[in-house]
C-alpha cells in the first residue's frame, strides 16, 4: 500500500483570512476543536456584535446552554486578543473564553492558570482555555486543523470528563421526573403521557453532566432510525438542535424544517435564543405550543423516511 507524504503549514497557508476563511470553516466543523476540549460545543454564531463596535469572532453553546467565546488569532497570540476576549466574554456572560492562536506565549499561559485557579476557588468566574493550532495534509489532500490545548481549567476538566463519561447515562423515568420541581414536573408528565397516546417511544430519561433531562424522540431517517425531537431540563428549559434538522448529526437534512422561515417562527413562537429558552419556561399552559411544534416535526420526519430509504 502506497505511504503518503504529511506536511505541516502555517495556517495561512491552508486558509488566507483569518475572518474570511478561518473562523467560517471552525464554526462550521466546530466538532474538530471541541475534540481537545469536550464542553459539547454547538451552535456557533459567527462575528457577533459586541461593546465597542467590536464583534465576537465564534459564540457557542456548550453542553449544558452556557455560552463560550472564542477568539481567533494568526502568529502569535497578543495582549489585545486575550483582554479583548475576556471583555466578551463578560459583556456574553459567558462560562468561558476559548483563544485560538498558533502560538501562545508563556505569561499568558500564566494568565491562564491563574484565572483559572480563581475561578475554582470562588466557584464562579471565566475559564480560560489556549489553544495553539496548525494546519497539516497529506500529498494534495485538503488542509486540516491540529489543535493542541497548551492552558485548562484543570478541575473543570476533571468534571467534564465525568460529564463525558456519563454523557449519556441513562436513568429511570421516574428518577428523571421527579428533578421536575413543582408546575415543571406537571408539564413534563403531560409532555410523557402525550407522546405515549401518540404512540411515540417513551422519552429517553438522562442524567447529562449531573443535569437531569428528558429526550423526546421520534422514528426518522438517521442510521439509528430515530431522531430527537426537543429536550426538557429540569430546570424548565426546552432545546431545540435546528442544525440537526439540516442533518449535522444524521447527515439527513429535513429541508422543510432546516428553513430560515421555520427556524424563525419557531424561535418567535417557543421563545428560543440559539434553541433554548429561558430557565423556568417549561409549564402546563405551555405544553400544548410545545405539542404542536412536535407534531410538525414528527410528521417531516415521518414524510422524509420514504425518500431516504428509496435512495
Amino acid at each position: 500500500m502506497a505511504m503518503g507524504r504529511a506536511e505541516w503549514g502555517r495556517l495561512t497557508s491552508a486558509w488566507p483570512g483569518e475572518a474570511a476563511d478561518f473562523t467560517p470553516e471552525l464554526a462550521r466543523h466546530l466538532e474538530l476543536l471541541d475534540r481537545d476540549l469536550g464542553l459539547g460545543l454547538s451552535q456557533p454564531d459567527t462575528e457577533v456584535p459586541a461593546a465597542g463596535g467590536r464583534r465576537i469572532d465564534i459564540l457557542a453553546s456548550g453542553i449544558d446552554g452556557s455560552h463560550y467565546v472564542i477568539e481567533n488569532q494568526y502568529g502569535r497570540a497578543d495582549h489585545d486578543h486575550l483582554t479583548r476576549g475576556l471583555a466578551y466574554a463578560v459583556s456574553a456572560e459567558a462560562a468561558g473564553l476559548i483563544v485560538v492562536a498558533e502560538e501562545h506565549r508563556d505569561e499568558f499561559r500564566e494568565v491562564a492558570h491563574y484565572l483559572n485557579d480563581l475561578a475554582a476557588r470562588a466557584g464562579k468566574g471565566i475559564k480560560v482555555w489556549l489553544v495553539e493550532a496548525k494546519a497539516i495534509r497529506v500529498d494534495d489532500s485538503a488542509w486540516a486543523p491540529v489543535f493542541e490545548v497548551v492552558a485548562e481549567p484543570s478541575k473543570f476538566v476533571q468534571e467534564v470528563a465525568g460529564r463525558v463519561a456519563g454523557y449519556e447515562r441513562r436513568v429511570g423515568l421516574d428518577e428523571v421526573l421527579s428533578a421536575f420541581p413543582g408546575e415543571r414536573r406537571a408539564a413534563a408528565v403531560a409532555l410523557v403521557d402525550a407522546w405515549k397516546a401518540r404512540n411515540l417511544p417513551v422519552p429517553a430519561a438522562i442524567i447529562r453532566g449531573g443535569t437531569p433531562l428528558l429526550s423526546f424522540g421520534a422514528r426518522g431517517p438517521s442510521s439509528s432510525g430515530w431522531r430527537t425531537v426537543f429536550t426538557a431540563f429540569a430546570d424548565g428549559r426546552i432545546y431545540v438542535s435546528f442544525s440537526a434538522f439540516s442533518g449535522k448529526n444524521s447527515g439527513y437534512p429535513i429541508p422543510v424544517l432546516a428553513s430560515d422561515d421555520f427556524i424563525e417562527a419557531v424561535s418567535k413562537r417557543l421563545a428560543l435564543t440559539k434553541g433554548y429558552s429561558a430557565v423556568d419556561w417549561l409549564t402546563p399552559e405551555r405544553v400544548p405550543l410545545l405539542l404542536d411544534f412536535a407534531d410538525t416535526v414528527v410528521s417531516a420526519y415521518q414524510a422524509a423516511l420514504p425518500e431516504i430509504l428509496s435512495e
